[in-house]
């Protein structure tokens, strides 16, 4: 093996994924090139795309497993692309992880791993019929698959089956009672049919199985507050933050739970991150320029409520906040405009 041809591809992956614009089909192009060019050995991209993995450098991995995947063939292909699949799911890139999971399935149909996968990206993606179809084409090769009841009874939920998705949440948990996925979807299941004791039992278990658990931490922080449990909240959402502290989700949320207990200077702080994350989330501009507006900050309250109306001219929150801040500053005709603005976006509503 030639070390110094190593360290050289390692460089320029590690440079090219950094780069703001980068495409990891190019990423993976590029390998391919530079290792037919320096007669590197699969073996060798498969080792790399290892090493990347222990280190959490998903995207480095996904253009090694993916390169590896088109060089071998049979079954080291088919596990190469399943490893790529998986690393783009965790990366959030669901157009990829649904396109390695389909080159899986074409080397070998019957793969449970890749078939559940598969369902997941495509729910993600909003193809909800057609994950359906996966996830019940994987029950009828393996029955007792926990991973694929699990995900199955969360695309019920979405799809409004409340009675489905507990029976495949229920079936999860019998074959598997320390699955913390399915404890969490049965919980947000149980919350949603009001059943909000058992809800917070499921969670508990969950958070006891995995404290960590981002999802669990979320949901029962959001219950705890509906309690009226604030400080106990607050420790769900800072342990949330702390395994996922890019969700933008996360962040809106804790901010909220600050602001309404007058923590004026912590909420700013996660307002801002989950709009640096998410700038497009009209919403959380509404709601920040609310706080701002509330504690006498008006020109940035006026700035925020811009933004959101430039993303979403007929948002509602936004045109009423707006408009009652110009009348707090005295712009009486400019208030009147935007409220008129937002009767008329009212009753487009309806």
């Amino acid at each position: 093996m030639d070390i110094d041809a190593v360290d050289k591809l390692v460089f320029h992956v590690i440079e090219k994924v950094a780069e703001d614009e980068c495409d990891l089909d190019e990423v993976v192009e590029f390998v391919l090139s530079f290792s037919r060019e320096h007669s590197l050995l699969p073996e060798t991209l498969l080792k790399l795309s290892f090493i990347f993995g222990n280190d959490e450098m998903y995207r480095e991995k996904y253009a090694f497993s993916r390169a590896c995947a088109l060089i071998y063939s049979g079954k080291m292909r088919e596990e190469a692309h399943m490893e790529a699949g998986k690393t783009a799911s965790l990366l959030g890139l669901g157009d990829l992880a649904a396109r390695e999971f389909e080159e899986v399935l074409e080397e070998n149909p019957g793969n449970i791993e890749a078939l559940c996968g598969y369902g997941a990206m495509l729910a993600e993606l909003g193809k909800l019929d057609a994950a359906r179809a996966q996830y019940e084409k994987a029950l009828e090769i393996h029955p007792f698959h926990i991973d694929t009841f699990c995900n199955y009874g969360c695309l019920l939920y979405r799809l409004k089956d409340l009675d489905g998705a507990e029976e495949a949440y229920k079936k999860a948990l019998l074959l598997d009672p320390r699955h913390v996925g399915a404890h969490c979807g049965y919980g947000i299941l149980l919350y949603k049919s009001g059943q909000k004791i058992e809800a917070s039992y499921h969670y508990i278990r969950a958070l006891e199985l995995d404290s960590r658990h981002v999802e669990s931490n979320f949901r029962y922080a959001r219950l705890l507050e509906e309690k009226g449990e604030a400080l106990e909240a607050e420790t769900h959402y800072i342990k949330a933050l702390k395994a996922d502290p890019e969700s933008p989700k996360l962040h809106l949320f804790y901010a909220r739970l600050l602001a309404e207990h007058g923590i004026v200077h912590g909420a700013r702080v996660h307002f801002r991150y989950a709009l640096k994350i998410d700038p497009d989330d009209v919403e959380a501009h509404c709601e920040y320029a609310g706080l701002l507006a509330r504690f006498g900050h008006r020109h940035e309250a006026e700035v925020q409520y811009k933004k959101a109306l430039e993303l979403d001219p007929g948002h509602f929150g936004s045109l009423c906040g707006y408009g009652d801040l110009l009348k707090e500053k005295g712009q009486y005709a400019e208030a009147e405009e935007i409220y008129r603005q937002a009767e008329y976006s009212r009753r487009c509503a309806w």
